[in-house]
C-alpha cells in the first residue's frame, strides 16, 4: 500500500532507480485509513481451506529468518488472477477496492474488475483498517508469468515455498526480480540480506530473469556471479 519515498540511486549505476509515486506510510494513513496488515501466519488463518492457490509475496517472503528483519508496511498476498471471482465471494464478508494510477474505487459486489488492474486493497469495511494488497498474478494452467514480461515463466510449484510457520510464500529469487526494477533502500536491504542464502540455481535464474526483462548494465548483475 504504502512505499518508501528515497530511492537508491548508487553513484555510477547503469540503471537509475525510478522515481517512487507512491505515498509514505503515515501519509497514505492520513488519507486513506489506518494499515493494522495481517501477519502472515493470520493470512493463512483468514484463506484455511480457500478453493484457490494463494501465496504470501513481497517483502514478507524475503523474510528467511525465524523473525522478521525489518518492519512491514503491509503484506502482499498472490491469487492467480483466473480465480478472481472465487477470491471475491471467499472474501464477501470485507471489501475490496481496485486500485490505479489515479486513486481507488471501491469494488462492489457485481463490478467488474478491469482486464488491465492486478491489485486490490482489503478491509472489513470503512471503520475498520486496511489488512492487505491482494496481488492478482498471471497463472495459465501450472505455469506462473511474470506479469511484467510474459517470457519469465515458471511452474507454480516452483514459485512457492512452505516456511517454518507452515505459511506459503513467494520465493525469494522471484520476490527479488520485482524488486529489481524499482531498488528501493527496502529493496536494497531485501537483496543484500537474501543474495547470501540463494543457491547457485536460483542465482542464476534471478541473473537471467533480470538480464532478459531490465536494461543493460542493472547493477545487481555484478552481485549474481
Amino acid at each position: 500500500m504504502a512505499a518508501e519515498l528515497t530511492p537508491v540511486q548508487a553513484a555510477g549505476d547503469a540503471v537509475a532507480a525510478p522515481a517512487p509515486q507512491e505515498l509514505d506510510f503515515e501519509s497514505f494513513q492520513r488519507i486513506y485509513g489506518t494499515i493494522r496488515p495481517l501477519s502472515p501466519v493470520e493470512a493463512s488463518e483468514l484463506f484455511a481451506g480457500a478453493p484457490f492457490r494463494w501465496w504470501v509475496a513481497g517483502g514478507w517472503s524475503t523474510e528467511l529468518g525465524p523473525l522478521p528483519r525489518r518492519f512491514h508496511e503491509d503484506i502482499e498476498i498472490a491469487v492467480p488472477r483466473r480465480d478472481l471471482a472465487a477470491l471475491r465471494d471467499w472474501l464477501r464478508d470485507y471489501h475490496l477496492w481496485d486500485t490505479f494510477r489515479d486513486g481507488i474505487h471501491y469494488l462492489a459486489e457485481g463490478e467488474e474488475l478491469a482486464e488491465d488492474r492486478d491489485q486490490v486493497w482489503l478491509r472489513r469495511d470503512a471503520y475498520s483498517p486496511w489488512v492487505a494488497d491482494l496481488m492478482l498474478t498471471p497463472v495459465d494452467g501450472d505455469v506462473w508469468r511474470y506479469k511484467r514480461d510474459a517470457r519469465v515463466k515458471r511452474s507454480l510449484d516452483a514459485v512457492i515455498r512452505i516456511g517454518g510457520d507452515g505459511v506459503p510464500y513467494q520465493r525469494s529469487e522471484v520476490t527479488l526480480l520485482f524488486k529489481a526494477r524499482r531498488r528501493w533502500e527496502k529493496d536494497e536491504l531485501d537483496f543484500a540480506a537474501v543474495l547470501p542464502q540463494l543457491d547457485p540455481a536460483d542465482r542464476a535464474w534471478l541473473r537471467e530473469a533480470i538480464a532478459l526483462t531490465e536494461p543493460a548494465g542493472h547493477p545487481w548483475l555484478e552481485r549474481l556471479p
